[in-house]
């Protein structure tokens, strides 16, 4: 007989399971904060009989959308999947249900669910980054930044991102204690920051954001450089990056740091709950 795929709460022994899956996609960086979001809302993590999972979390703290951390499932199950998901969102008080980063080409069992695209991006990747620090001789100073620089760094993000796309200040927090942090300063006042990881030999650029009155000075190509050598001198063979299709200054941005566009777009979708 087989096995059911309605999603259910998981319990505590089911955890272990699951971690693997969430540890190999980088949704937590430790096991204890996975199961502290689990002991917080237990809800937050969804098994079935068949073994499937999904993992959830609120997409920001001003924001209203579910979003789906993690989902493994046969692409088959995924829009029945998907559906149990946007009732338990609607269970849970939400107004809609955010899918994955999906490979544009993967998104049809998404969209058989119900879901619509609302955002469309590229990965950039750079190979063998150079660990040569650039000269920020004339154009700011680059220093790292930490937990003190939380509240200069939140309203350089808000000034710079829509609500979709800024950070909430817990996850903000959450990034700076745990990413390599480096903020542009000129005549003393925050106009930039960048985080980066390195897990491996895999960089990741997480953020680069620069005040729109400080764009067009070579702020943004000062702090691209600067986290790209770091990267490198932390044993990155290769550094890659997502950034919104529709922003072509960003995209020639890096694309003149040596940046190159890998082919498809990644696409976030979006379900209401009615």
């Amino acid at each position: 007989m087989s096995r059911s795929h309605a999603m259910r709460t998981a319990d505590e022994a089911e955890l272990g399971a699951v971690w693997a899956a969430v540890r190999a996609a980088h949704v937590f960086g430790t096991r204890e904060e996975f199961e502290s979001a689990w002991y917080e809302a237990p809800w937050r993590v969804q098994v079935s009989e068949a073994g499937d999972a999904a993992v959830l979390g609120r997409w920001r703290e001003h924001s209203g959308l579910l979003a789906i951390q993690g989902l493994w499932c046969a692409e088959r199950t995924m829009p029945a999947i998907v559906r149990d998901l946007v009732s338990l969102a609607r269970a849970q008080g939400f107004d809609g249900v955010l899918s994955p980063l999906v490979p544009e080409g993967l998104v049809e069992p998404y969209r058989a669910a119900g879901m619509t695209v609302i955002h469309r991006g590229v990965t950039l990747r750079l190979d063998r980054p150079s660990d040569d620090a650039p000269d920020p001789s004339g154009v700011a100073e680059i220093r790292i930044a930490g937990l003190a620089d939380a509240v200069a760094i939140e309203a350089i993000d808000r000034a710079c991102f829509d609500e979709f796309w800024r950070f909430d200040s817990t996850m903000l927090v959450r990034y700076l204690a745990n990413q390599r942090a480096a903020v542009a300063i000129r005549n003393g006042v925050p106009i930039g920051y960048t985080l980066c990881t390195v897990s491996r030999d895999e960089g990741m650029l997480g953020r680069l954001a620069v005040l729109p009155a400080e764009r067009g000075h070579g702020v943004g190509s000062l702090l691209l450089g600067d986290a790209v050598a770091y990267m490198a001198r932390a044993g990155a063979r290769a550094v890659t990056l997502y950034t919104q299709e529709e922003n072509v200054s960003s995209r020639a941005l890096y694309a003149k740091g040596g940046f190159r566009e890998l082919p498809g777009a990644s696409c976030f979708l979006v379900a209401a709950v009615h």
